[in-house]
């Protein structure tokens, strides 16, 4: 769970300035700053009001339990920021590849007091936020609590603007999320040795189920059992890792409550897809407006996933894989196998794109225990504006059907919102995909990035060693347009008495909202 220092949503855009740094040895710190840091070069040197940098950081191998600690068992980078007079609020992030490696950022004010810290602990970004900073030089110190061998970036900016005075005045409007996916990655015909994949936390507990280089199985076994038995029939699961990711002006926020579906009798067993959606019902969908109202539409139905351990919001992924036939003249695309229909319990671990400072911290789902996705008398599905999310490769699911598929290169599409149930901004725009090349049991990524294919002439090429990174010109153009919970005792004797009281029905469709 994130740890903020100050909440608010902002959609403002990103002024990239190139940046520089000078390298000087670290000291220890305790509660005022006192080191040596690594000045800037950036243009004049001051951040400006409404002015944004942007910092490769270097990479870092150690585990910093305590700042007391910083360059005793690994370095502790420290950075100066000059910071002008007049700005509104401070905020300084951090960006990593993995979420298994927890950074945490202090900022310390011109006095060398702490002004705030944060932790990207479970997280991809993480980020402080200073209200009101005086002008002066301001420091950064990262420290590298659990790491191994890890880059990292950081990036800051001075707002003069707070996201309540941005929102507020003229017509009333609805604020209404973008659904978008983080492109397909992280290939792997391996299935995770844990049976308990859905548990989390999955990235540290769920290694390959490899040994000397010889993998037994794709598929779990929820997913290769049979359909009759709600299982997925799966053969041979290509795995991989994408995600939903919010880049609308508002909120994803979805609810439910199965104890008021099941005395309503609007909550049915739904034995005929026993181990995927055992319980399902109706969701609402939140509809935030500018004047601070809510209104709830249906939007589908969520629905109790057993090996997560958590309610889902239904269907929020799909995934195809397509056979290239013809590469040299548009892909030539032939439909060779589908992934299971994936529902979700998202949570803010991931920043949608660097360069925008559109972050918000509503946080209207997660992955909190007795609350949110684990609850079943308050549940609420959703990420906050700019945030996303992805289910790694060991997440059951996560998976297109390959079986009987010969080598050849390949297309992998994650479309988020499929059936269109979720009111945003833009469905035009929910398609992701990745370009591969699979020979044997080796998968080569060729490339990834929005839109259909990599003969789409609108689509965004995504580089970088993150879920989302790409270019600075690509992510300022799609700025413009605009990845758990702990088991939960309590859980299965709430659901097991909402459950008592329900009649079972056998699987129907859904009709669209």
């Amino acid at each position: 769970m994130r740890i903020s220092i100050r909440a608010g949503l902002v959609v403002l855009s990103a002024a990239f300035t190139s940046s520089g740094w000078a390298h000087a040895d670290h000291a220890t710190a305790a509660a005022k700053a006192d080191f040596p840091v690594r000045e800037t070069s950036h243009a004049d040197g001051i951040l400006a009001v409404d002015e944004a940098w942007f910092w490769d950081g270097g990479t870092l191998d150690g585990r910093v339990p305590d700042g007391a600690m910083c360059d005793l068992t690994a370095p502790c980078p420290v950075f100066a920021v000059e910071v002008a007079d007049g700005g509104r609020r401070l905020r300084v992030g951090i960006d990593t590849p993995e979420r298994l490696d927890t950074f945490v950022v202090e900022v310390f004010d011109p006095q060398g007091a702490l002004a705030g810290s944060d932790s990207n602990a479970n997280q991809f970004n993480s980020e402080v936020l200073v209200d009101a900073p005086a002008g002066g030089r301001w420091t950064v110190r990262v420290r590298p609590e659990a790491v191994t061998r890890a880059s990292f970036r950081l990036r800051a900016k001075l707002e003069s603007e707070l996201p309540e005075e941005r929102f507020t005045g003229g017509a009333r409007r609805a604020l209404l999320p973008n659904l978008r996916t983080v492109p397909p990655y992280e290939f792997t015909f391996v299935a995770p040795a844990n049976p308990l994949n859905g548990l989390y936390p999955p990235d540290t507990v769920n290694p390959p189920l490899e040994v000397a280089g010889i993998a037994p199985l794709s598929c779990t076994a929820d997913e290769m059992a049979p359909p009759s038995l709600g299982g997925g029939g799966a053969i041979d699961c290509l795995r991989f890792t994408s995600g939903p990711i919010n880049l609308g002006p508002g909120i994803y926020d979805m609810r439910f409550s199965l104890l008021e579906d099941a005395l309503a009798g609007t909550a049915y067993l739904n034995l005929e897809e026993l181990l995927a959606r055992t319980v399902v019902g109706p969701k609402l969908q939140a509809v935030h407006f500018s004047d601070g109202s809510v209104e709830f539409i249906p939007a589908g139905t969520y629905s109790f996933h057993p090996v997560h351990f958590h309610f889902h919001d239904d269907y929020v992924l799909s995934f195809e894989l397509y056979a290239v036939t013809d590469p040299e003249h548009g892909g030539g695309l032939t439909p060779a196998g589908l992934g299971t229909k994936s529902g979700f319990c998202p949570a803010d671990q991931l920043f949608g794109d660097w360069a925008d400072f559109g972050q918000g911290y509503e946080t209207p789902g997660g992955d909190s225990p007795l609350d949110n996705c684990f609850s079943p008398v308050g549940g609420v599905l959703g990420l906050s504006v700019g945030w996303g999310d992805v289910y790694r490769w060991q997440r059951p699911g996560m998976y297109v059907e390959f079986g009987g598929q010969p080598n050849g290169r390949y297309v992998v599409r994650s479309i988020v919102d499929a059936e269109h149930r979720v009111l945003e901004t833009n469905d035009g725009d929910n398609v992701s995909y990745a370009y591969i090349e699979v020979q044997g049991r080796t998968i080569e990524l060729l490339e990834r990035g929005w839109g259909l294919d990599p003969w789409d002439p609108d689509k965004v090429v995504f580089d970088g060693p993150g879920p989302v990174q790409r270019s600075a010109t690509a992510a300022g153009a799609a700025a413009q347009d605009s990845g758990g919970g702990g088991a939960l005792p309590l859980l299965p004797l709430l659901l097991a008495g909402a459950c008592a009281g329900m009649r079972y029905r056998r699987r129907r469709p859904v009709a669209p909202a």
